[in-house]
Order: structure tokens, then sequence, then C-alpha cells
């Protein structure tokens, strides 16, 4: 196909799509799905399932404001700007609830006195922002560990073998120490 064919292809199946056609639209999204996961990733989405999930919210939104979209032609572009702002709401919402879990961890800290109460909230900070710069995946692979997942289990989802992951997992705790130590280090001076 040419490339102007290619663009006026593009442009006939959004203007089908606008007017409610969504065999069309179905069509636009698969032709783009990847580049929309694509963008999701470089936008800082780690986990492949939030990056399906996203794909699809992207998908919804994309179908709600096709009207917005003043050259048909701009489509992709206009998508990708789609996805960009749908990883950016999701990691957004990431922040917020990681610090609603601060409030949670030192709301059950409650007896403390106000020099161990503040003690504990430097080391959350401190804990979170060690955690909001690591990989999703990795915080995943934590979590599901402290939370009694097998490591056979966790090495199936992933497709390695169970003496892989023992060893990803030892090198991302070796990693998150390092990064609260270093953290840590630069509090106290």
């Amino acid at each position: 196909m040419a490339e102007g064919s290619q663009w006026e292809d593009i442009a006939l199946l959004v203007r089908r799509a606008r007017r409610g056609d969504a065999a069309a639209f179905r069509e636009l999204v698969d032709l783009h799905r990847g580049a929309v996961v694509s963008t999701l990733f470089a936008c800082g989405v780690r986990c492949p399932e939030t990056a399906r999930d996203l794909a699809q919210d992207v998908a919804l939104r994309a179908w709600q404001r096709l009207g917005t979209i003043e050259d048909p032609r701009a489509f992709p572009a206009w998508l990708r700007r789609v996805a960009a702002n749908a990883a950016r709401d999701h990691l957004r919402r990431l922040a917020v609830r990681r610090e609603e879990d601060l409030g949670q961890a030192l709301e059950l800290e409650g007896h403390d006195d106000p020099q161990q109460r503040s003690e504990r909230l430097a080391e959350l900070r401190l804990m979170l922002a060690a955690l909001a710069r690591e990989d999703a995946e990795a915080v995943r692979l934590l979590v599901a560990r402290a939370e009694g997942a097998s490591v056979d289990s966790l090495a199936t989802d992933l497709g390695i073998s169970p003496d892989a992951l023992k060893m990803r997992v030892l090198r991302i705790r070796k990693r998150l120490r390092a990064r609260l130590d270093s953290l840590r280090r630069g509090n106290a001076q």
C-alpha cells in the first residue's frame, strides 16, 4: 500500500467510525495496537497486564472522543497522545495510592510517641521513594512473594525457571536495599 494511500485509508476509517461504524473503529484500533502499547511502555507503564488493560481504556477513550480529532489523517498521532495521557493518569493514580498506603501505615502506628512517628514517616517515605523508582515488575514480584505466592507459580507466569526467578528476586532485593541505604545516607547529611 502506498504511503499516501495509507493515510487516506486511515482517514476513511476515521470518517466511517465517526458515523458509528464500530467495525471501522475496531480496524483502526487493531492497526494501531502496537503503537498504543509501545507508547504506554515509553511513558513508564512496565507491567504487560497493565498495558493491556490501559490499551482497552485508550480504545474506549478514543471511541468517545473520536469527534474531537480535526484531521482524520492525524489519527495515529492523536491516538498515541490519548495513550500517553492514559499512562500519565495511571501513574498518577499509583502515586496517590502509595501516599494513601503511607497514611494507612501511619494510622496503624498511631500509638507511637511523636519522635517514633516522625522516624516511621521518614522511613516509609524513603521506602516509597525507592519503590516509586523501581520498575513495576520488580515491585509486583516482591509484593507477590511477601504475600506468599509460590516461586513455581510466579516463574510459570513469567515464563522463566524457578531458579531464574529466585535470582531475579535476590537481585531486586539487593538493588532496593542499596537504594534505601543511599536514600538514608542522603537524608542523614
